[in-house]
């Protein structure tokens, strides 16, 4: 299993593991180089250079995969609440296109309002974050789906409307109200406006940063606060939110340091949302982190990031392998998963889409839940990267 560890609890032989780079923004002093640490003298440099901690693979001692042990974890959780009627994805799709698209736009009128010190259109705010509510209540499979295959380039935008998407589809998950969701959205689209305040360079940066831009990050959720309160008409729910979305379970975040009963619920519910979307999400210096794996790094967080229960309620809403995953099956063909399955999350719906030499066949649609027993039975192996067809995926499901 992954776990984020102190670097004092670093040890020769211990394997530490990739990371997304931007991973920065959100842990300061993390060591992210993957490899194995061969001596204590590694580790001192390590404390010397600054570093705080790190993300290590551990042995669960039961020879579990990351999947299977998930799966343990959240399949008996006793939060099943009635299953509320779903429109098919099939059928649900198009329309969550479209409002992705608009709320892209809208993503990009945002920044541009900011940046130019204009006051922010909150009134197509809340609709377009009314029409999110829409397609996560109608199916939220679309929604997760879609914030990772469309085909967007710019991640100043992407990143804040999958933030708005799959906080929204978390908090219905948990029985949020509709006027708290459309909330939740507006937050999760203006979440990191504090960010037009930082320069350019320090955003971007590919490498390590210093001292100095480290303190200038932290300040960017501050930064968002103080541009929508100029606002007038933001609430206060959202002005909490956008300005607490760093803050830890442990009070090791910014800028408040606050501990979880102090920080407000729709900031943690963005922080699992910024932080699984900034995993999987590939940037012109770093490949994205698969979605499985990103669960099981997110997961080795509780207790210090995430409130635990609230990890592996995510956890669960998402499944072990989320819409939008392009997964190796134990046949050898590549599927996309387009329904999670919360009650059995090994167990998605999927779309088979190519062959084993990955070249592509006519597609069929199989549920992994409804199947034959063995040795017919068609089971995922693991989440592959999609990389070299990351623009062709979503047509397979769209018919586009």
């Amino acid at each position: 299993m992954i776990k984020k560890i102190s670097i004092e609890e670093l040890e020769p032989g211990m394997e530490v593991v990739q990371v997304a780079h931007d991973m920065w923004q959100r842990l300061p002093y993390l060591y992210m180089e993957p490899g194995i640490i061969e001596s204590e003298e590694e580790v001192a440099r390590l404390l010397e250079l600054g570093y705080k901690e790190t993300f290590v693979a551990l042995d669960d001692g039961e020879g579990m995969t990351d999947e299977e042990r998930l799966n343990e974890l959240i399949a008996g959780r006793d939060h099943d609440r009635e299953q509320k009627p779903r429109v098919p994805f099939h059928q649900a799709l198009g329309d969550a296109m479209v409002t992705y698209e608009d709320a892209m736009a809208h993503a990009m009128h945002i920044v541009r309002d900011a940046k130019l010190g204009r006051k922010m259109d909150y009134a197509t705010s809340l609709e377009t974050a009314s029409a999110i509510v829409e397609s996560a209540v109608s199916n939220p499979d679309t929604l997760v789906c879609l914030a990772k295959l469309s085909d967007f380039d710019d991640y100043t935008y992407t990143h804040s409307i999958n933030v708005a998407a799959i906080a929204v589809v978390f908090g219905e998950y948990i029985g949020m109200s509709r006027e708290e969701l459309i909330l939740l959205g507006v937050s999760g689209m203006m979440h990191d406006l504090g960010k037009t305040t930082v320069p350019a360079a320090i955003i971007n940066k590919p490498g390590r940063l210093s001292k100095a831009e480290c303190e200038e990050i932290k300040r960017h959720p501050a930064y968002g606060r103080t541009i929508l309160q100029r606002n007038g008409d933001i609430p206060t729910q959202v002005l909490e939110a956008v300005k607490h979305h760093h803050e830890k379970y442990n009070g090791s975040g910014y800028p408040g340091g606050l501990v979880r009963k102090d920080i407000p619920a729709f900031a943690r519910i963005l922080c699992l949302a910024d932080v699984y979307d900034a995993l999987t999400s590939d940037r012109c210096y770093k490949q994205a982190i698969l979605p499985n794996k990103a669960l099981g790094i997110m997961y080795g967080m509780r207790d210090q990031d995430f409130d635990p229960m609230e990890v592996q309620l995510f956890i669960k809403c998402l499944g072990i392998f989320p819409a939008g995953s392009f997964v190796r099956l134990n046949t050898g063909e590549y599927a996309l998963v387009f329904e999670s399955n919360s009650s059995q999350p090994l167990t998605p719906k999927i779309r088979i889409v190519m062959d084993q030499a990955m070249n592509p066949i006519q597609t069929r649609d199989v549920d992994l839940m409804d199947q034959e027993e063995p040795p017919s039975r068609i089971e995922i192996v693991d989440c592959a990267d999609p990389s070299a067809y990351r623009k062709n995926l979503l047509s397979y499901l769209s018919g586009n």
